[in-house]
């Protein structure tokens, strides 16, 4: 089966097709940049483009039998806390005080605090370029990486993350994923929408829950994103959850 990565670089995707090459498939990697793709196979094509131009989304797609996406975001969270850091430094070694002093040890932060909230539409913008190139060159099976904390799951990732993680750091990610799973709901596409819980690097087991029950609002989960990676690629040929919005957990 000829099988289309979308996020081919980041976590899941990149196991997404390890694992599909070992089952035999012809697989293409979408990516900005081939270098970020190090998996070298004779069934593999990378494909440099950009998600968020329709024509070189189009391109990929066609031939396609099916299309698997584990777009994410990174989060400058580690640039924010540099700059915060550098503020404190450069306030100290210079002794500013009054309005200069402010200006670095206030401004500067509230405005990379500023940077870090600001809202973002990539997800939904890029996944729209994905379901209109699919349906124009008739490719129907969409299997999209999604989260829980999503749509009827919210409330599902624990306390840490429904009380701090996204309300302080995930609001707009998830706000965008919402907008994500309604662009994928409304299309005309055999879809799997897939909800893992918080995600870890660790070995696939290949023993996890699925459903509509997964999470907790109070005790977090976790799995493996080896493991989503298997769950997504099963439903490439399994019909169990098309047209839903199944919960991933151990």
């Amino acid at each position: 089966m000829k099988i289309l990565v979308f996020g081919a670089s980041g976590g899941t995707g990149r196991r997404i097709v390890e694992q599909a090459l070992a089952e035999g498939h012809l697989v293409t990697a979408f990516a900005r940049e081939r270098s970020r793709i190090r998996i070298a196979h004779e069934n593999l094509r990378v494909v440099r483009g950009d998600i968020s131009r329709y024509d070189s989304v189009e391109a990929a797609v066609s031939g396609q039998d099916a299309v698997l996406s584990a777009l994410g975001v990174r989060l400058p969270v580690p640039t924010v806390i540099l700059i915060i850091l550098a503020c404190l430094i450069v306030k100290r070694l210079l002794a500013l005080t009054g309005p200069a002093a402010l200006v670095v040890e206030i401004g500067v932060p509230i405005l990379a605090i500023l940077l870090l909230f600001r809202r973002s539409r990539v997800l939904s913008e890029c996944t729209r370029n994905i379901v209109m190139a699919m349906e124009k060159q008739g490719v129907r099976r969409f299997v999209c990486e999604s989260s829980l904390g999503v749509g009827d799951s919210k409330w599902r990732l624990g306390f840490l993350h429904n009380l701090i993680a996204i309300p302080l750091f995930l609001r707009n990610v998830f706000a965008d994923k919402e907008v994500q799973e309604r662009i994928i709901r409304e299309s005309k596409l055999d879809w799997v929408i897939v909800r893992p819980t918080a995600l870890t690097n660790g070995a696939r087991r290949s023993v996890y829950r699925a459903g509509s029950d997964i999470g907790h609002w109070l005790i977090p989960t976790r799995i493996s994103r080896a493991d989503v990676a298997e769950f997504m690629l099963k439903q490439v040929t399994d019909n169990s959850y098309l047209h839903k919005t199944p919960g991933l957990a151990y």
